[in-house]
C-alpha cells in the first residue's frame, strides 16, 4: 500500500523518535509529602540490575509503575543526554527540610517550624540560570564576563579618618603614652609628647594594616576569574534560592549583617563573596589572619574587603591595637558595612567544627550594647565540599610543623587544583535572626545562674565575667546551630560508614544499603543531605572523588569489595570528611560509650539475655564525657540540659530496641516531672524534700542490639583513646613537669608504637588537635597546671607528694580506660 509523502514523512520521524525513547527508561518515584512525585528520564545502561539493589528505590519503581504512557516536556539541555553518561547525583528539585531555623527557646519572635518545604536548588556555575544574560554568538566565556560588568556597583565607604577621630581610640593612645614613659609622666611634657607621636605613628600603622580598601571594578575583574576557575574545579556551586532570599531581606533591611561562616578552607570567604556578589548582594568586610599578609595577595584580598587581624591578641597588655580594630568594627557597621568572621578562628584540621573563640563577637555585642548600631542581622553560614581545596591537614596532626603561607605556596597550590577535580560545592545560609533576641536571651539565663549561686551560699559572678560568659554562650550557641544543620556531603557518608562500619571492606551493594538505611535516618531527623539519586551511583562518585590513594577495591573469595587503606595518614584524611557526620551521632555515641562501660562482662559473651543499668550512673558518666572533651566539641546549647539530651536518646535507643521498652519506666518519667512541679509550686512553709528515684534501664543483649551499640561506640572513640594516651603519659614521667612541645611529640611516638602493637584500635585516634585540648581538660579537672614563660608552655603535674604517682592523674587515666576498653 503506498502511503502519501507527508504520512511517510510522519512515519519515518515516529520511528525516529521511538528508537531514541527506547535508549532511555522511566523512572518514578513514589509520592512525597505533598502528593507529587519526581519523574526522571535517565539512561539505560547495563548497571541498572545493581542500582535496583537499593530495596527502596526497587520498591518505589514497582508499587508505583504507571499503568499507561504519560507525555512529559523535558529541559532541552536533559533530553538528549548521552546514553554512557552517569546519572547526576545532585536533583535539582527535592522535597527537604527546612533547615537552619532559629533556635525556638532563644529567637521565640522569629515564625519557627520543621515543615519540609519544596526547595529548588540552583547552581550558580550555570551562568544563565542566574541571570539575565542570554546565550550569544562569542560563548559563555564573553557572556561571564559580560554578566559580571553589568553587576550592580556597591558602595563602601573608607573609614580610616573615623577610626583616628574616635575618642575610644585616643584614650588608648594616651595610656599607651603615659606607660611607655615614667608615672610621673604629665602632658606638656616633652618626653610624653615624644611618645605621643610615636603611639600616633603606630596607630596609624595598624590601621593601615587593618583596613580594607574596596574596589568595585577589582571586585568584579576577580569575580569573573574566580568564577572561571571554579567552574574548571567544581562539578556545581550549589545554593537555595529561598535561602539568598532571606539574605537579601536581611540586607535591605538597613542594619548591618554579621555573616558567621564554619571555616573548612580558604575557598569559604572567596565563595561567600563570589555568592552574595553574583546574587547583587553587598558582600562583607572579611577579618583575615595576618598569615594571609603576602606579596601582592595581601592587597588585593584587601581589594576584595579582607582587613588583617592578629591571630592571638591579648586585649589586657595590646589595649591600642584592640581599641584600634574595635573602633574599626564598630565603626564600619555604622558607616553601613557588614562584616564576615570566622568564630572558629582557624579553618578546622579534623573535619568538624571547632570550639568557637568569642573574642570578635564581644566587639559585635558592645557596639549594640553601647548603642553604636541599633541592631544587626546574625546569619550563621555553612560551606561543604565533597573534596577541599587544600588536600589535607595530616601533616598537621602528625606534629609536623605548619607551612608557611607564601605567594609561590599559593600559586603551587592554585596550580595543583587546576589539575584535579573537586565535585559538588555547597553553601547554605541559616535563618537570619536579631542579635538583640539573641543576646537578650542568652543574657537573661546568664543572669537566673548568677542568682541561683547567690541563693545557694556560692559566690556570684562579676559583671565583667556575666558578659564574658553570655558572649561566650551566644558564639556555642552559633556553631552548634549551624553544625547540626550542615548538609551532608556524598564523600562524608562514604567515609563514615567505612570507618565505623566496614573498616575491612565490604561489596558495593553492602555499602549502597547501609548508606540508603543511613539516609532515610538523616532525613527522619530533618538533616538536609547533599547529594540524591540511587545509593549505589552515589557511592561510585565518592571513591571516585576520594582516588586509589585513599579507598581501594579488591578481589576476595566473596567477591569485590571496597576498602579503606588502614595507613595512619590515610585514616586521618578519611576521618576528616567523615567527623562531619559527628554532630549527628555525637550524642548516640556518648551514651552508648557510658552503656558499655557500665555493663559486666557477661553481656558481651551472651550469657544473658538483658542487662539493668542506673540512670544516676548514665547521667554521672555522660557529664564526665561531656567535660573531658569540652576543648573538642560543643555538645549542647546553651539553652538546653544533658538530662534532656540523654532522655531524647534513651527514648530513640528504645526505638531501635537497645534499650528495651519498659512500661514502668514512663510512669516513672510522669511521678518525677509531677514531683518536681508540686515542690516547686509548694507554699507550704515546710516542703518535703525531693528524692529522686533512680531509674533502672534495660539493656538488650540480642546480636542486632549489640552491632546497633558497637557502631555508635566507634563514632567517639577514636577521641578517648587519644584521651587515655595523653592521661597515660603523664604516668610514666620520671620528673613533675615537662615541656608541652616534647611531651606532644613523646605521646605521638608512643601512640604509633601502641598501634602497631594492637593496643589502639583507631589509627585516625592519633591526633596533635586532641593531644593539646586534654591538657586544658587535664587542668580543668585539676590534675595538671599549665604555665607559659618567653612562649614556652611547660606542663606540671599537681602533686603533693613529688616521690609517688600524682593520684588525680592516675584516678583520671583508670577512669578513661573503662571507656576504651577492648570488648568482644
Amino acid at each position: 500500500m503506498n502511503l502519501p509523502k507527508s504520512d511517510e514523512m510522519v512515519e519515518s520521524l515516529a520511528t525516529g523518535f521511538q528508537n531514541l525513547y527506547n535508549k532511555y527508561t522511566r523512572s518514578e518515584n513514589g509520592p512525597q509529602d505533598d502528593g507529587r512525585r519526581d519523574v526522571y528520564i535517565v539512561p539505560v545502561n547495563n548497571n541498572t540490575a545493581v542500582a535496583t539493589d537499593d530495596a527502596q528505590s526497587q520498591f518505589l519503581s514497582q508499587r508505583y509503575r504507571p499503568k499507561a504512557r504519560r507525555s512529559f516536556v523535558f529541559d532541552a539541555k536533559h533530553l538528549c543526554q548521552a546514553k554512557t553518561l552517569k546519572w547526576h547525583i545532585m536533583r535539582q528539585s527535592r522535597l527537604r527540610a527546612s533547615s537552619g531555623q532559629c533556635c525556638p527557646v532563644c529567637i521565640p519572635n522569629m515564625p519557627w517550624g520543621n515543615a519540609k518545604v519544596v526547595s529548588n536548588l540552583k547552581n550558580l556555575l550555570d551562568i544563565y540560570n542566574i541571570g539575565t544574560i542570554q546565550k550569544s554568538m562569542f560563548g559563555c566565556f564573553v557572556d561571564d564576563l559580560k554578566f559580571f560588568y553589568q553587576l550592580k556597583s556597591q558602595e563602601y565607604k573608607y573609614i580610616y579618618d573615623e577610626v583616628l577621630e574616635d575618642e575610644v581610640v585616643k584614650k588608648a593612645i594616651t595610656a599607651a603614652a603615659r606607660n611607655a614613659c615614667a608615672e610621673d609622666a604629665v602632658v606638656g611634657d616633652s618626653r610624653f609628647d615624644e611618645e605621643m607621636k610615636t603611639q600616633q605613628a603606630n596607630t596609624r600603622r595598624i590601621l593601615t594594616v587593618i583596613s580594607a580598601n574596596v574596589k568595585n571594578w577589582v571586585y568584579k575583574v576577580i569575580g569573573w576569574f574566580t568564577y572561571r576557575m571554579i567552574s574548571l574545579l567544581a562539578t556545581s556551586l550549589v545554593v537555595q534560592p529561598t535561602q539568598i532570599d532571606r539574605v537579601r531581606e536581611a540586607e535591605q533591611s538597613g542594619l548591618p549583617v554579621i555573616y558567621l561562616p564554619l571555616h573548612k578552607s580558604h575557598m569559604d570567604y572567596i565563595l561567600l563573596g563570589l555568592v552574595l556578589t553574583v546574587n547583587n548582594i553587598k558582600p562583607p568586610l572579611v577579618a583575615a589572619g595576618e598569615n594571609l599578609r603576602v606579596f601582592f595577595i595581601s592587597k588585593l584580598l584587601s581589594f576584595l574587603g579582607a582587613f588583617y587581624i592578629k591571630r592571638h591578641i591579648d586585649t589586657k597588655r595590646d589595649q591600642l591595637y584592640w581599641s584600634v580594630l574595635s573602633s574599626y568594627i564598630k565603626n564600619s557597621m555604622k558607616s553601613g558595612h557588614h562584616i564576615e568572621f570566622f568564630l572558629e578562628g582557624a579553618r578546622t584540621r579534623s573535619g568538624k567544627c571547632c570550639v568557637p573563640k568569642a573574642g570578635l563577637l564581644s566587639i559585635i555585642v558592645d557596639a549594640y550594647r553601647e548603642k553604636v548600631i541599633e541592631d544587626a542581622w546574625i546569619i550563621p553560614v555553612s560551606m561543604n565540599y565533597d573534596r577541599i581545596l587544600e588536600g589535607n591537614f595530616v601533616r598537621e596532626q602528625l606534629g609536623q610543623p605548619k607551612k608557611k603561607e607564601t605567594f609561590f605556596a599559593a600559586i603551587s597550590t592554585f596550580i595543583k587544583a587546576i589539575c584535579s577535580h573537586y565535585g559538588i560545592m555547597r553553601m547554605d545560609f541559616n535563618k537570619p535572626y536579631r542579635l538583640r533576641d539573641l543576646y537578650e536571651s542568652i543574657d537573661k539565663l546568664t543572669k537566673l545562674e548568677n542568682e541561683s549561686l547567690n541563693k545557694n551560699g556560692m559566690e556570684m559572678m562579676s559583671a565583667t565575667i556575666c558578659y564574658k560568659t553570655t558572649v561566650d554562650r551566644m558564639a556555642k550557641h552559633i556553631v552548634y546551630d549551624c553544625w547540626k544543620s550542615t548538609p551532608i556531603m556524598s564523600t562524608h557518608a562514604v567515609c563514615f560508614l567505612l570507618l565505623n562500619k566496614h573498616r575491612n571492606g565490604t561489596t558495593l551493594e553492602q555499602l549502597a544499603k547501609d548508606l540508603s538505611m543511613m539516609r532515610d535516618k538523616l532525613s527522619q531527623a530533618d538533616r538536609d543531605i547533599g547529594f540524591s539519586g540511587k545509593s549505589i551511583e552515589v557511592i561510585k562518585h565518592a571513591l571516585d572523588l576520594l582516588g586509589p590513594n585513599l579507598v581501594v577495591y579488591e578481589n576476595t573469595d566473596s567477591g569485590r569489595i571496597v576498602k579503606p587503606i588502614l595507613d595512619v595518614p590515610v585514616l586521618i584524611e578519611l576521618s576528616y570528611y567523615g567527623n562531619n557526620l559527628i554532630s549527628h551521632f555525637m550524642h548516640q555515641s556518648l551514651v552508648a560509650l557510658t552503656i558499655c562501660k557500665l555493663v559486666n562482662q557477661d553481656f558481651w559473651n551472651n550469657a544473658i539475655t538483658e542487662t539493668k543499668i542506673s540512670r544516676n550512673d548514665l547521667v554521672g558518666d555522660v557529664t564526665f564525657l561531656t567535660n573531658l572533651l569540652q576543648f573538642d566539641f560543643v555538645f549542647i546549647k546553651p539553652c538546653d540540659t544533658l538530662d534532656n539530651i540523654v532522655d531524647n536518646v534513651i527514648r530513640h535507643f528504645e526505638e531501635e530496641e537497645i534499650i528495651l521498652m519498659d512500661m514502668m519506666l514512663e510512669e516513672e518519667r510522669r511521678s518525677q516531672n509531677m514531683a518536681k512541679m508540686l515542690d516547686s509550686d509548694s507554699d507550704d512553709d515546710y516542703q518535703q524534700p525531693y528524692v529522686e528515684i533512680d531509674v533502672k534501664y534495660r539493656v538488650n543483649t540480642n546480636e542486632n542490639s549489640l552491632n546497633k551499640l558497637k557502631f555508635y561506640r566507634s563514632v567517639m572513640m577514636p577521641y578517648l583513646e587519644c584521651m587515655a594516651e595523653s592521661a597515660g603519659s603523664f604516668l610514666a614521667l620520671s620528673e613533675n613537669s615537662v615541656i608541652e612541645r616534647e611531651h606532644v611529640q613523646t605521646i605521638l611516638n608512643q601512640m604509633h608504637e601502641n598501634l602497631e602493637e594492637g593496643i589502639l584500635s583507631y589509627g585516625e585516634s592519633i591526633s596533635l588537635d586532641t593531644i593539646k585540648h586534654s591538657f586544658l581538660a587535664f587542668e580543668k579537672f585539676d590534675c595538671l597546671q599549665i604555665t607559659t614563660k618567653d612562649n614556652i608552655k611547660t606542663l606540671q603535674i599537681i602533686n603533693n607528694q613529688p616521690s609517688e604517682l600524682n593520684p588525680s592523674m592516675q584516678a583520671m587515666s583508670e577512669y578513661i580506660e573503662e571507656f576504651v576498653k577492648q570488648i568482644n
